[in-house]
């Protein structure tokens, strides 16, 4: 894994263009000169993550979640004036939810972009297409092959991957500069700190019912990773040195973890009402200056980007990514998360090639470059090059990958989806002080081991 992001970086050659071009060769060509009259018409089901907006160079057509995707579906549809695509954005709430449901009800998508974590659980119920065996073999070799072996469960290649994050500490300095405090952050030269030294820097800002030093998403299960990267940093671990058997996580290390999580809550260091907060009411504290940092990854400067578009922004952003604060002798990685696209099972030999087509299209090595600068991710392909050179908060994270490797989240372990969501309540409980930090823990590793005895 800590090798994988290190290939995206020597990978490919340097892109000059941040979205594709109208040309022939462009993937929003248009070209229909493949078309026959006697195909059959189809309809291409399209579910997306509400990942785009205001894609550079597209500006003006790219305002809504969803707009992007619309140009894609138009030009392959202009190429295939038999195929229809109808496109669906699911907020991030919904995409645990509507998509087990589509399946239970026999409603899937054919074509799904969604995160490693959910998609791989689909591929153990059975319900997606192999792509190893319907992809030629000079489209996989375009992929950094660690990518590929992430994506393969049970021998079966069950999605494409698209981009990946990193998650870590995104801080806004501005916070610290207004309070002529930034000394006490880390640096992109030294991105590391203590917990003595994290506790220094966000009792130095915080300002009673004004600003709030640190944001942690506890009240939904897309938070896990900063709750994770929370405990991880006092030395806990999910699981340990790769036994799925059991959680790890009921140890002194996360009793010790949740205790300076209580401490900051009842000293006002985390955001209002934290074990209810939604991530949409963090990201608005953050948008609005009034956060100082939280759990995230690089798309976050494109959010702050087209939040001031949309004149949601109040104030001055210096934004910079740093690893969590860490116990001495204590070395915490960082979670890495890909993208992908996964195509449920067809029954029509028709549809099933199409949907291929269309899958190969929207992951054209022009596509992953316009995905990786709008996503501040990474590509997975490695004729997309690097389009992110040059950027210092990518330099920051990939030498935090290289030095520090990433944490183990269990990501496509068959029971990933289940187990994801029994650490947010909880940890809520502790906040709320209906449980101890010592209960919380025996009753989620009670439930979780429960759970992987099945």
């Amino acid at each position: 894994m800590a090798a994988l992001l290190a290939a995206t970086g020597c990978s490919g050659t340097k892109s000059e263009s941040s979205s594709p071009s109208p040309n022939a060769n462009s993937p929003v060509s248009g070209d229909n000169g493949n078309d026959k009259k006697e195909d059959p018409n189809i309809t291409i089901k399209y579910w997306v993550d509400p990942r785009f907006q205001f894609v550079k160079g597209m500006e003006d057509r790219t305002k809504e979640f969803g707009d992007f995707e619309q140009i894609q579906a138009k030009a392959f549809m202009d190429r295939h004036p038999n195929v229809k695509v109808e496109v669906e954005v699911i907020s991030w709430e919904d995409l645990p939810k509507k998509i087990p449901a589509a399946i239970a009800g026999k409603t899937a998508p054919d074509v799904l972009r969604d995160y490693l974590g959910r998609t791989g659980q689909y591929a153990y119920q059975g319900v997606l297409e192999d792509l190893k065996t319907l992809l030629p073999k000079e489209e996989l070799d375009d992929y950094i092959p660690s990518y590929l072996e992430m994506y393969t469960l049970n021998g079966q290649l069950h999605a494409l991957p698209a981009y990946a994050w990193t998650s870590a500490l995104v801080v806004n300095r501005e916070v610290w500069k207004r309070a002529g405090k930034q000394e006490l952050l880390p640096t992109n030269d030294n991105p590391y700190w203590t917990w003595e030294q994290f506790d220094k820097a966000v009792r130095a800002v915080a300002d009673k019912g004004k600003i709030f030093p640190m944001g942690l998403q506890v009240s939904q299960s897309q938070g896990d990773n900063g709750l994770l990267g929370f405990l991880w940093g006092f030395g806990a671990k999910l699981f340990k040195d790769g036994d799925y058997s059991k959680t790890a996580l009921n140890s002194p290390e996360a009793v010790k973890a949740l205790e300076y999580m209580i401490k900051l809550n009842d000293d006002g260091l985390l955001q209002p009402s934290a074990a209810s907060a939604t991530g949409n009411d963090i990201g608005t504290l953050f948008e609005t200056n009034r956060l100082g940092m939280y759990g995230g990854n690089l798309g976050i400067w494109t959010a702050i980007e087209n939040a001031k578009k949309e004149g949601k922004t109040q104030g001055e952003f210096d934004l910079g990514i740093y690893n969590y604060p860490h116990a001495e002798g204590v070395k915490n990685g960082l979670p890495v998360g890909p993208t992908g696209f996964a195509v449920f099972k067809q029954k029509d030999e028709y549809k099933r090639k199409m949907v291929v087509e269309f899958l190969q299209f929207l992951n054209s090595t022009e596509y992953q470059k316009v995905y990786a600068i709008n996503s501040t991710q990474y590509p997975v392909k490695k004729s997309a090059g690097i389009p992110l050179e040059g950027d210092p908060n990518y330099a920051v994270v990939q030498k935090m990958i290289n030095e520090q490797g990433v944490a183990d989240m269990g990501l496509t372990h068959p029971k990933y989806a289940e187990i994801r969501v029994l650490l947010q309540p909880e940890i809520q409980a502790v906040l709320l002080k209906s449980k101890t930090p010592e209960q919380a823990l025996a009753d989620y590793e009670k439930s979780v081991n429960k759970l992987l005895a099945k």
